[in-house]
């Protein structure tokens, strides 16, 4: 690799952690709103508290409430969007898109996954605005930058299978984006986790570490890649494993397709990098 270019990755990933104190303050204001709305809902007759999130800023935010359907190829589950959050003041912008799915066959993971992900668009409003009140005080009006963005995006849905990528997207200086993801199995509506993919007591983790070292090995040197590995020239800690719970989606063909939050795994310009893992890799141990 370039000398230049290996000192911009440097200098990239020192500069990486300027962004921690902003997640870190936005992390306890998000746990605080939890909290406060935990005692509320313990004694509040009704959820009726919506309107309560503009209030704070002085300003007048664009909040409009909207049930528009997302186009998706199953008639019966669906992924709506149940409410839209926009402001943007020049100096600071916030976007919040709440999903909500319906059609379920279990009911009552569909009030789960709901109410989650209202609870986290309501906690990311009130964290939002309190951040720019402490910053306001602390800088002035117009004297600083901050954006957030919750939302998400289906990365499939097809007859058997709906996996839904919900994130959290930050910027005050550089940018970084925190990745959650559902998948579901329509024919028995359970909500999978990794392990649940494989058969019992099987060692998944080997062989997809063994994938997925590979591949950025590979990439770094047919693609220009940035990924960190232990032992390189590249800053950071370096891929090791995916770990017993990775994040992952199950795309249209089938596959297992194991993802890293930005930064996580490599330089700022990977993004946020997936790995679709072959079949042939780990057909002796799906279930």
């Amino acid at each position: 690799m370039n000398p230049d270019r290996l000192n911009e990755l440097k200098e990239e990933y020192n500069q990486i952690h300027a962004d921690d104190a902003y997640k870190e303050r936005l992390a306890n204001m998000m746990k605080k709103e939890h909290t406060k709305r935990s005692i509320w809902k313990k004694t509040a007759a009704t959820a009726a508290c919506v309107g309560v999130l503009t209030v704070g800023l002085n300003v007048s935010p664009s909040l409009a409430y909207a049930m528009s359907e997302i186009p998706v190829v199953d008639s019966i589950v669906r992924v709506l969007t149940f409410n839209r959050y926009e402001i943007d003041e020049g100096n600071y912008q916030a976007k919040v898109v709440t999903p909500q799915i319906e059609g379920l066959l279990d009911e009552e993971l569909e009030n789960e996954l709901n109410e989650k992900f209202k609870d986290e668009a309501q906690q990311v409003i009130a964290a939002f605005e309190s951040s720019i009140k402490e910053l306001e005080a602390e800088y002035g009006e117009g004297n600083f930058h901050e954006g957030i963005e919750y939302n998400y995006t289906i990365k499939t849905d097809n007859e058997d299978m709906l996996a839904l990528d919900v994130y959290l997207y930050g910027a005050s200086g550089s940018s970084w984006v925190k990745h959650t993801y559902y998948n579901i199995d329509k024919k028995t509506g359970e909500l999978l986790e990794f392990k649940d993919l494989f058969q019992d007591g099987a060692d998944y983790t080997t062989p997809i570490d063994a994938y997925i070292t590979g591949e950025m090995e590979r990439r770094n040197q047919e693609e220009d890649g940035m990924f960190w590995l232990p032992g390189g020239d590249l800053p950071g800690s370096g891929f090791e494993t995916i770990g017993e719970n990775p994040k992952f989606y199950i795309n249209d063909a089938g596959n297992i397709v194991i993802c890293f939050d930005k930064y996580e795994v490599a330089a700022g310009a990977q993004g946020s990098p997936e790995f679709e893992i072959p079949h042939d890799v780990i057909a002796d141990i799906l279930k």
